[in-house]
């Protein structure tokens, strides 16, 4: 009799537990991140009874999420890199939009420009042509300008977005380390019942982790999650998370990097995520635009300098250059021990290519000179630089030279009154109908003065253009190609793990009645019982 009895409260004990199980799978049902749980039961020891056995009923095995980790780190990987297309992508276009405006951009400003020197050449006894070229020649200052202008926002954005990525990221894994410490005593006070919904939380966080940049997992012994970034940087070891600052570049304050606690930094090494295509873009795009818009501006102002100063103005002088351009730009190291400045001028605008050179000193009045990017080691004649000390520099000072840095943004005309135009030629009678330096300077669009005097100042423009347009091109494409991914893993982690609410109504209907029957069965069982009483009482 106790047998029976034992077995239908074992019953209804199990199967309530089933009932609560399963209504909990539907109330998440839309619940995101949510893994269905299953009860597993498992038969009671039996008892023995003389020769044979008789069964004790049935009990819970184990209460577990219907879980599959490899399509979990699927959908983690295929977020971070969702994320990080979509966010490079997003800043590439608009990069796009300020260079490539057919109205705004800078290549409708330049043609503007040698559209009026053009029309210099056809009557340079004009004041009012004259007077337009100087229009033209501000106007097209002022756009490069006004691009550099808009690019730098577009700089101190993707900065802003940086440092409040990493401050996010912080906050994830201060709360990954605590759902590790939760997880952990969960476990330990219940070691058959996982804490399933720690778990959810925690994979819902590292997720959102994820979203922001591309990191790693290793699952320990006791449940805890260890989270890497970067070339396997700590993030998160069991209850113990890493703060992760932002600090000044070395060469650049306004650049900012990310650094390890102990001051090591990794901006480098992190990918995927936002904060990887932050990063991805403001070097793959935004530095490179900027210093190619640098070096363009640098090759019409130094060409129509060139050649408007061997020329002859319109009172017979020789003459003044027509734009102001800015020296070289020169970071010194806040690392540097030595006393020494580093000074840098363009000897041949031919041999520029719109990199960055470090300059590394070697202690005793020398130095090498290395590409940026790139790291290659080169000379400063074969890059069109000369390079000059001033003060004692100590071995391993370093020094960074943009020689194009901030070219876009000082560039102004020079010129103030239309007669300082030199149309006429030096060679020969001067006349002021002699048209021959004018008719140099409308050519000087398609003179071949840029990457070794291969590329023209049209072409370079064009090249600029179709190399941004391309990139955006190749993102989108990229994006629309991590979208499918991720939502394809997303699929296949809901087909595993995703609640069925057609088979949880079975479930429940299933249950409810092994549940009604096993309450038969105790109702049976204590009548049973109570008869046997009221039988012995006689």
């Amino acid at each position: 009799m106790s047998d029976m009895m034992g077995s239908a409260l074992s019953a209804l004990t199990t199967y309530q537990r089933a009932l609560s199980t399963t209504s909990h799978n539907i109330a998440n049902a839309n619940t995101e991140g949510y893994s269905r749980q299953r009860v597993d039961m498992s038969t009671r020891v039996v008892n023995q009874a003389g020769a044979g056995s008789i069964g004790s009923g049935v009990q819970v095995a184990s209460l577990r999420r219907v879980f599959d980790a490899f399509v979990v780190d699927q959908v983690r990987s295929n977020t971070a890199g969702l994320a990080r297309e979509e966010t490079f992508s997003g800043l590439a276009t608009r990069v796009e939009s300020v260079v490539s405006d057919p109205t705004t951009g800078i290549n409708a400003a330049m043609s503007r420009f040698f559209n009026a020197v053009q029309d210099v050449a056809t009557d340079p006894s004009s004041l009012a042509a004259r007077r337009v070229l100087l229009g033209e020649g501000d106007a097209v200052a002022a756009r490069v300008r006004d691009i550099d202008s808009q690019l730098d926002r577009i700089d101190t954005e993707v900065n802003q977005r940086l440092r409040s990525s990493v401050d996010e990221i912080n906050g994830f894994a201060k709360r990954i380390s605590e759902l590790n410490k939760a997880i952990g005593e969960a476990a330990g006070a219940s070691p058959t019942s996982p804490p399933n919904d720690l778990l959810d939380a925690r994979d819902q966080a590292l997720i959102g982790l994820n979203k922001l940049v591309k990191v790693s997992t290793v699952e320990q012994a006791d449940g805890a999650m260890n989270v890497f970034i970067g070339n396997g940087q700590s993030l998160v070891l069991s209850n113990n998370p890493q703060v992760l600052t932002v600090s000044a570049n070395r060469f650049d304050p306004s650049r900012p990097d990310v650094t390890l606690p102990g001051g090591g930094v990794i901006t480098d090494a992190l990918e995927g995520g936002s904060l990887g295509g932050l990063i991805a873009f403001r070097e793959e795009v935004l530095a490179p635009v900027r210093s190619q818009v640098g070096l363009l501006a640098m090759g019409l102002a130094s060409q129509i300098n060139s050649i408007q100063q061997d020329g002859r103005d319109l009172s017979g002088s020789v003459g003044q250059a027509f734009f102001s351009i800015p020296p070289v730009v020169v970071q010194t190291s806040g690392l540097n021990a030595g006393s020494a400045t580093v000074t840098a001028s363009v000897t041949n605008i031919g041999q520029l290519t719109g990199d960055n050179y470090s300059v590394i000193a070697d202690g005793a009045g020398g130095f090498s000179l290395y590409t940026q990017p790139g790291n290659t080691s080169v000379s400063a004649a074969s890059v069109g630089l000369n390079i000059s000390f001033a003060g004692a520099a100590a071995a391993g000072d370093t020094f960074l030279i943009k020689p194009t840095a901030g070219v876009a943004a000082g560039l102004v005309m020079k010129l103030t009154a239309p007669g300082q135009v030199a149309a006429a030629s030096s060679a020969g009678t001067f006349g002021v109908g002699d048209n021959r330096n004018a008719l140099r300077m409308a050519a000087a669009e398609n003179d071949l003065v840029l990457f070794g005097g291969t590329t023209s100042l049209a072409g370079g423009m064009q090249n600029l253009i179709s190399e941004v347009a391309s990139t955006v091109r190749s993102s989108e494409v990229s994006v629309a190609s991590q979208s499918l991914l991720l939502e394809q893993s997303v699929s296949r982690r809901d087909a595993v793990s995703g609640v069925n609410l057609d088979e949880e109504a079975a479930n429940l209907m299933r249950f409810q009645q092994a549940y009604q029957a096993a309450a038969q069965v105790a109702s049976v069982a204590n009548s049973i019982f109570q008869t046997m009483i009221d039988t012995f009482r006689r």
